[in-house]
């Protein structure tokens, strides 16, 4: 792995252990579930924020340029292995084939049951970003849940 890759990959493993060390201190304040609708409220709205930008770029919804966006300029510096698995009038299959995030937490020693909040928690980003550009998502697996792949399925 090249250094840029490298060097990007460690900063979303960061942002992976900030944001377990906010959970942490949040639900000790707050309790889990407030600490859990706090933090998901907060990076569903930054997904959001892209969303929208995707939006516009794209214009009216649609699958094709959607999916083409999801892996634009990726190349070599893609921490996550995105990838197009389907695109139809009706529905795209977005892949991703690695997840740094759910690395860094495998590597901090979460629980099987932390590991999953977490994604909870971190995977809002995506909902936010295509639910602000004008789709519906849905996770039909992920990395931090125990499968080989997170698989998205995006509809209009």
């Amino acid at each position: 792995m090249d250094k840029p890759l490298r060097a990007l990959k460690d900063e979303i493993k960061n942002r992976a252990l900030i944001y377990y060390k906010i959970y942490l201190q949040l639900s000790a304040e707050l309790g889990s579930k407030e600490a859990i609708r706090l933090m998901s409220q907060a990076v569903y709205e930054r997904g959001k924020d892209k969303g929208e930008q995707l939006g516009k770029k794209i214009g009216e919804p649609d699958l094709a340029q959607l999916a083409y966006a999801f892996v634009e300029g990726k190349d070599s510096m893609d921490p996550f292995e995105h990838q197009v698995v389907e695109v139809s009038d009706t529905r795209a299959v977005l892949r991703l084939n690695q997840c740094p995030l759910a690395e860094a937490w495998d590597e901090a020693g979460l629980s099987p049951e932390e590991k999953t909040t977490m994604c909870d928690i971190a995977c809002r980003v995506d909902f936010g970003k295509f639910e602000g550009a004008g789709y519906r998502l849905t996770f039909t697996c992920r990395i931090a849940d125990g499968a080989r792949t997170c698989d998205m399925e995006v509809t209009k």
